[in-house]
């Protein structure tokens, strides 16, 4: 082959080689810049997930900040008319007090879960219990409604004769004219007729105390008493339909 032609050759050699670099370089770029492509979407998807999701957390914490804010401010309601019912109870309770004579019925005593369920009187001497509950009526006690200790009595052979089947978180009602009266019972103990200090006599804070002669049953004088210890329960706590009243 003469030197003219194996140039031309190698000529052409080398310039289908550049080609061919070309060519590779061409798809190394045309590659990298899919990749850097494929990157940039992953990166934007991922952002925009990001967002998406910050965004989602937002509007749950606002919507959690928010019905936190109506359940305080439907709590805060709820404790003024609570309030606000309370006073109307001790202020017609205290006028009642004024008029209310030794010996009056008050109205009707009934205990959820026993067989207590009886008339209520204002005083607690035999004429009273002899006819059914009788409340205390000394000045270091209270009519239903009022604060302080509304201490009630019934002889454990008639009317408080079921006074033992009390249970914790029973309801004693006290049923009224100047209103209606819910407690829930929080104790019960046997304590001796001396144990002043265990029947609050004299007390601010309103509460409802049951007792009868101890053991149960009983017709003879016994130094020991059956306590039942209540607090007051809320209307929008504790809401029951009262049995038909029936006078015993």
């Amino acid at each position: 082959m003469s030197r003219k032609r194996m140039a031309k050759c190698l000529a052409l050699c080398a310039l289908a080689l550049a080609v061919c670099v070309g060519i590779a370089a061409a798809l190394v770029i045309s590659k990298n810049r899919q990749r850097a492509a494929e990157a940039a979407a992953a990166a934007s998807a991922a952002a925009a997930s990001e967002a998406a999701k910050a965004a989602e957390e937002e509007a749950a914490r606002a919507a959690s900040e928010a019905a936190e804010a109506a359940r305080q401010e439907e709590e805060r309601l709820a404790a003024e008319a609570a309030a606000a019912k309370r006073a109307e109870q001790v202020t017609a309770a205290q006028a009642e007090h004024d008029s209310v004579q030794y010996g009056d019925k008050l109205g009707r005593i009934w205990v959820e879960g026993t067989n207590v369920d009886c008339a209520l009187y204002w005083g607690d001497s035999e004429g009273q219990f002899g006819r059914g509950a009788g409340c205390r009526a000394e000045s270091d006690c209270v009519l239903p409604g009022e604060n302080g200790t509304v201490f009630i009595g019934g002889h454990t052979g008639t009317y408080f004769s079921d006074l033992g089947s009390t249970q914790l978180g029973a309801i004693i009602h006290l049923e009224t004219d100047w209103g209606d009266f819910t407690y829930k019972v929080t104790d019960m103990q046997v304590i001796q007729e001396t144990d002043v200090d265990k029947v609050r006599w004299g007390a601010e804070e309103p509460s409802c105390i049951l007792y009868t002669c101890y053991p149960f049953g009983i017709l003879t004088h016994t130094p020991q008493r059956y306590a039942v210890y209540a607090d007051p329960v809320s209307a929008d706590e504790y809401g029951v339909v009262p049995a038909e009243t029936t006078e015993k």
